[in-house]
C-alpha cells in the first residue's frame, strides 16, 4: 500500500538506470534514495516498461519491493503532513495598529494612527530590519511611518518646530500603544527623554511592496525618525 501511494505521488521516475542509479520519488513528503548495490537488469527493464505503459503497475511494485528488501534503495520515514501554525484569534482580538502620544510639551499630542513603528537602534540585531530592541541599547532610536492626513497636522506642525528650532526645545516622551480591533490597548512602547532627528515626506512606488492603503498602487508616506534615553514595556 506504500508503494501504490507512492506511484501516486511520482511525478517522474527515470527510466534509464545505470550502476549509479539513483530512484527519485518526488513529492511533498520525501526521496528515495539508491545504495552503491549493482541494480538487476530485470529491475532497470522494468522501469522503463513501466515508464512506457509496457508492464502493469502491480509488476513494477514488486520490482521496487525487491530493492527495498535488498537494501538497494532506502526510503525514509515519510512525512505525511506539515501544516503551518495558525491562530484563532478575531481581528478584533488581533493587533491592528499604532497610536501616538506626545508629551511632557505644553499641550500634548495624540495621534491616531500609524501604520508603521519600528525600533531602529540595535545595530548588531540578526533580525530583519533591526526590528526588536536589545535591552542594553543605551540610546533607543525609532520611527514612525504613515500615510500623511489632515488629523495630523499637530503632529506635522511639532515636527516644523522641531526642524526649525530643535535645539533650543526641551525632550519630550512619546508613548506607542499597540492597538487591537476594538481600539484597545495590548501594549505600550514609552520612550523618555525624545528628540525627531529626521523627518521626510517621499512617494512609495515599488511594485509588490505592502501599500498601507490596500491598493496595488504607489503612495505617498511620511517617516519620523526619533532618538531618547529611555524606554519601558506597559501592559495593562
Amino acid at each position: 500500500m506504500l508503494l501504490k501511494f507512492l506511484l501516486n505521488k511520482t511525478t517522474y521516475i527515470l527510466s534509464v538506470l545505470s550502476v549509479s542509479f539513483v530512484i527519485g520519488i518526488i513529492s511533498f513528503s520525501f526521496a528515495a534514495y539508491a545504495s552503491d548495490a549493482v541494480i538487476p537488469d530485470w529491475v532497470k527493464n522494468n522501469a522503463k516498461w513501466w515508464a512506457e505503459d509496457s508492464i502493469s503497475e502491480d509488476d513494477y511494485i514488486k520490482s521496487l519491493e525487491y530493492l527495498i528488501m535488498h537494501r538497494i534503495i532506502d526510503i525514509p520515514t515519510p512525512i505525511t503532513e506539515v501544516i503551518a501554525a495558525q491562530t484563532n484569534l478575531t481581528e478584533e482580538e488581533q493587533a491592528q495598529s499604532f497610536k501616538v502620544t506626545i508629551s511632557n510639551i505644553v499641550k500634548p499630542i495624540s495621534v491616531s494612527y500609524f501604520e508603521k513603528f519600528e525600533i531602529t537602534s540595535t545595530k548588531s540585531s540578526n533580525e530583519l530590519f533591526s526590528r526588536v530592541y536589545y535591552f542594553r541599547d543605551v540610546n533607543p532610536t525609532f520611527f514612525l511611518e504613515s500615510i500623511p492626513s489632515a488629523d495630523k497636522k499637530q503632529f506635522y506642525k511639532f515636527v516644523s518646530d522641531w526642524m526649525d528650532r530643535g535645539d533650543l526645545l526641551n525632550e519630550f516622551n512619546v508613548d506607542v500603544d499597540v492597538l487591537d480591533g476594538k481600539g484597545g490597548i495590548i501594549q505600550t512602547w514609552s520612550f523618555t527623554k525624545c528628540e525627531i532627528t529626521s523627518y521626510g515626506t517621499y512617494l512609495q512606488d515599488i511594485s509588490n511592496f505592502y501599500q498601507f492603503s490596500g491598493k496595488a498602487s504607489s503612495e505617498i508616506r511620511d517617516r519620523a525618525s526619533f532618538s531618547c534615553v529611555g524606554v519601558s514595556l506597559k501592559t495593562t
